[in-house]
């Protein structure tokens, strides 16, 4: 897969982005899902492209989101800015 192939496959991707007050918003993304860390309060916003919204999918991966910043504290880890979500088939 060449490196623009690859870079275009990541945009199509769901996304989750530590949300910050800074006002911006990508115009090719919505906002499907916001998660909350329970342990130190980080704000999430999981992402999909325009064309291709899921709410099942953006519940799902907001179950799995939360699940990898609880794993984050107990490696003692900090929260990554950008997480890129599976996919429904990458997802149990």
């Amino acid at each position: 897969m060449s490196e623009f192939e690859n870079r275009d496959k990541n945009r199509q991707r769901a996304t989750a982005k530590r949300a910050q007050h800074t006002g911006k918003v990508s115009q090719d993304r919505v906002v499907m899902e916001t998660v909350v860390c329970d342990q130190c309060g980080a704000r999430f916003e999981i992402g999909h492209a325009m064309a291709s919204q899921d709410p099942t999918l953006a519940t799902r991966q907001a179950a799995w989101l939360a699940d990898q910043l609880v794993w984050d504290h107990i490696q003692e880890g900090r929260h990554r800015g950008t997480q890129y979500l599976p996919a429904l088939h990458e997802m149990k």
